[in-house]
């Protein structure tokens, strides 16, 4: 019908197409069901239904004459016969449409189980070839028991547990300062069943002695966490890790003071120690140190790792937002977050998005829908069955399955067969989506996904296989940007502006929308 939604695709045929016949016609069986069985009603009725006898005919006749004449109508005798005979009629007109019934209710039976066995044989609905959703990042739900290690009166870490108390299956705080001196047997009892920390000093307090505390608190609980636990996330300080490298005279002398570089550093040490039986994964939250009002500071931003100037500023609102969201969303990279101001609009979902995965590539796309089939296209075309990586640059071997909205690539590991369980690799991957999120632009993401415990990221590979995909991508936008063919009899083209436009629309789709990908040589290789 015209008002149906048109789910047809310019570039490939939609899948729902083929069940289009198969739909109708099951209407259409249903509907010569119900008719025939009316005909054949009909039918029946013309057959069986007689006629009114002579008698009754005569009698009606009779009783016209006399009625037109004055005189006197038919005997007590006639009428009496002719009520008895009208009565008889009349039951076997009733019995006539009993068997109507059961003969429509017989035949419409029959028909419906060849109808049945007509749809055995159809093809099942399938699902659409691309869904287009919004971001794509797990919804906030309930989580699971978090122990919540703070300072007592101080820092974020009381206001995180008042944050959870109605999100998280159950939540426990931990003094970080009294973890060092308790024993053992304590923290093995108060960690129980926990299956994530969130490590909260308070940023505010970057003294000696209150780090030192923070850094032997950590140590201790850390040495007790349970094997369920598989996540810690940590709030450090903006600047970490800067002084790292060089000559050191507080080294030198012996006199080292403990820093926020050493908290993260027991951190990290300690993950790097577990085995792939009890992995643990830490997430690093930078930020800066409170603000006297959250309106002092400007608006909230979240960027890279090392990124964020040594003098930024976060409210303590946001750091206790950002640490509940982190874990909601299942955040696994480290990030910084600065600001404080506009909590009531902020979007947590856009604003932690890049650091699930993490993201590698973006671009806006102006149909996510033909952007999801072209990544498809594209992945089975260079990267399918039977197609070795290696001509596209890509030194690992990889695999790939279609999603609802784009591909994921899995890498294998080098020299091993082809019968790899898809769902069973962990050697990494990336995955391309395109969404179309409420209130942002439609886009293209690129993400890590199936990445181990303690999987290194193939970066070479990764970018290998981005750099053709960039390239591919911004051709085929050069393509759809340019004006439709005419032939060569019809028009006379101006081949330098023709030239001049080319390049300067290859130039703006490198520059513009992927220099983080392809990198300085951009605009040589174009």
């Amino acid at each position: 019908p015209a008002t149906a939604p048109a789910t047809a695709l310019a570039l490939a045929p939609s899948p729902l197409q083929p069940q289009q016949p198969v739909t109708l016609a099951r209407q259409a069986i249903n509907v010569a069901a119900v008719v025939g069985c009316a005909c054949v009603g009909g039918s029946l009725c013309s057959r069986r239904l007689r006629k009114p006898s002579a008698s009754l005919v005569a009698l009606a006749r009779m009783v016209r004459v006399a009625r037109q004449a004055g005189g006197e109508g038919p005997s007590e005798e006639e009428l009496a016969a002719a009520e008895a005979e009208l009565e008889a009629f009349q039951d076997g007109l009733e019995a006539l449409e009993d068997e109507f019934a059961e003969e429509v209710e017989r035949r419409q039976a029959a028909l419906g189980e060849k109808v049945d066995e007509i749809m055995k044989g159809a093809p099942l609905a399938a699902k659409p070839a691309v869904t287009i959703g919004g971001s794509s990042v797990g919804a906030a739900g309930a989580l699971d028991r978090i122990a919540v290690c703070g300072i007592l009166g101080a820092g974020p870490g009381e206001a995180l547990v008042a944050r959870l108390a109605d999100e998280a299956k159950g939540t426990i705080f931990i003094d970080l300062l009294e973890a060092a001196r308790l024993p053992f047997e304590k923290l093995d009892e108060l960690l129980v069943n926990c299956k994530a920390l969130a490590v909260c000093p308070d940023l505010g307090d970057d003294s000696a002695t209150a780090v030192e505390g923070t850094k032997n608190g950590l140590r201790a609980i850390l040495a007790s966490v349970p094997p369920e636990c598989t996540k810690v996330l940590l709030l450090s300080h903006i600047g970490a890790q800067a002084g790292k490298g060089g000559f050191k005279l507080d080294s030198f002398f012996g006199s080292k003071q403990a820093k926020w570089d050493d908290i993260e550093d027991e951190l990290t040490a300690n993950c790097r120690k577990r085995t792939v039986n009890r992995p643990l994964r830490h997430v690093i939250v930078r930020a800066g140190s409170p603000p006297a009002s959250p309106e002092a500071v400007g608006a909230i931003c979240c960027m890279g790792f090392d990124e964020g100037p040594a003098d930024a500023q976060t409210s303590t609102d946001v750091v206790v937002e950002v640490a509940a969201w982190a874990f909601a969303l299942e955040v696994n990279s480290s990030f910084t977050v600065v600001g404080g101001s506009g909590m009531e609009k902020a979007d947590w979902n856009e604003l932690l998005l890049p650091f699930v995965g993490p993201e590698v590539w973006r671009a806006e796309v102006s149909d996510p829908r033909k952007a999801a089939i072209f990544v498809q296209g594209w992945a089975e075309e260079f990267f399918g069955d039977g197609k070795r990586a290696i001509r596209m640059g890509v030194k690992t071997p990889v695999l790939i399955r279609k999603t609802d909205a784009g591909v994921i690539f899995k890498f294998k590991p080098v020299g091993t067969s082809g019968d790899e369980d898809f769902d069973s690799l962990t050697e990494g991957g990336l995955e391309f989506v395109a969404e179309a999120p409420v209130g942002q632009a439609p886009r293209l993401r690129a993400r890590r996904c199936a990445y181990g415990w303690k999987v290194v990221a193939k970066e070479n590979s990764e970018k290998a296989l981005l750099d053709k995909f960039a390239k591919d991508w911004s051709e085929a936008a050069f393509e759809d940007a340019l004006p439709p063919r005419v032939p060569s009899a019809a028009i006379n083209v101006d081949k330098a502006n023709l030239l001049e436009h080319r390049f300067s629309k290859y130039r703006r789709l490198h520059v513009g929308d992927m220099p983080a990908v392809r990198g300085s040589d951009t605009v040589e290789r174009g």
